[in-house]
């Protein structure tokens, strides 16, 4: 389920241990080419995008050429990067899929991580390419660690592979607006109290679309 975009101080040394992990399980292949954003007007569905991850803002916000990509839309075939900008030049970017990924290698075997520093992003950034046989609506988990600032920022965007219209997704993504909305609504109890009763009534209905 989506959750808010949260800062946590988790050292360097504990970050790396973690990037480390996801890098050295057998389970994830690792691709080393390896809001303020809901202002933004939605992504196209750009050739080959490089999706600059915002940690400077709050909620953490994702653009592509200047448009909002929390919900990236791409194709099958396309080359996806990451880049992060922080509080300094020095960072650690972490992207991991844990339940389905739309990343493959040359072979076809599934990309279910990338990470790097600031220093594997120059230029094209981190990522990979959308297996040919990609379809549907892949959550992801972001994390950045600032060197400046030693906090880790989490977040769970969404990658959407193809037309994404089916009701089920649509129905999901309009959930995952009401959740970030939900989260920013803290000073209004009321309005935040509705909003959860029409999140409840989406996924009851989500589940019977499945």
């Amino acid at each position: 389920m989506p959750g808010k975009p949260e800062a946590s101080n988790v050292s360097r040394r504990q970050f790396l241990a973690v990037a480390g992990s996801v890098a050295a399980a057998n389970s994830f292949a690792v691709g080393k080419d390896s809001g303020s954003a809901q202002a933004l007007p939605p992504a196209p569905s750009p050739a080959d995008p490089l999706v600059t991850i915002d940690i400077t803002t709050a909620p953490i916000s994702y653009s592509v050429s200047g448009h909002n990509a929390y919900r990236l839309k791409v194709k099958a075939g396309d080359s996806v990067k990451w880049q992060a900008k922080t509080t300094s030049a020095k960072h650690r970017v972490t992207i991991l899929f844990l339940k389905d990924t739309p990343f493959s290698d040359g072979s076809k075997k599934p990309l279910y991580a990338f990470h790097g520093s600031e220093v594997d992003e120059s230029g094209s950034g981190i990522g990979g390419t959308i297996d040919d046989d990609a379809s549907g609506t892949y959550e992801y988990y972001v994390a950045v660690f600032d060197d400046k600032t030693n906090l880790t920022y989490t977040d769970d965007p969404k990658i959407i592979v193809g037309s994404g219209n089916d009701a089920a997704a649509e129905i999901t993504l309009a959930l995952d607006d009401l959740k970030r909305a939900d989260a920013q609504l803290s000073s209004k109890p009321k309005l935040q109290k509705q909003i959860e009763s029409i999140e409840h009534e989406l996924e009851h209905l989500i589940d019977e679309l499945k």
